[in-house]
């Protein structure tokens, strides 16, 4: 396993969103872990926006688009050469 990036404050704030998502490399992921775990600052930051995404997570999963809305998009997407008739 190679070296863990070393990380200041703006480096490990500016890998943060592709840290949750799981789009680091494993240096860099690495890199960031150690920074958070040394950082008090910068883990309430990893901490509350952590908790933000759960946040949107949930509220996008309780409202969901209609079903007539979800197969309208859908059909545009498949470039659906005849819409379904409209209700």
């Amino acid at each position: 396993m190679s070296e863990p990036e070393t990380m200041d404050c703006g480096a490990a704030a500016n890998r943060l969103y592709e840290y949750l998502d799981g789009e680091l490399s494993p240096a860099a992921e690495a890199g960031v872990r150690a920074h958070l775990a040394a950082c008090a600052h910068c883990f309430g930051l990893f901490d509350f926006e952590t908790a933000y995404l759960r946040f949107l997570e949930a509220r996008t999963r309780a409202r969901g688009a209609p079903p007539h809305l979800r197969q309208r998009i859908l059909d545009e997407l498949l470039f659906d050469p005849e819409p379904p008739p409209r209700p």
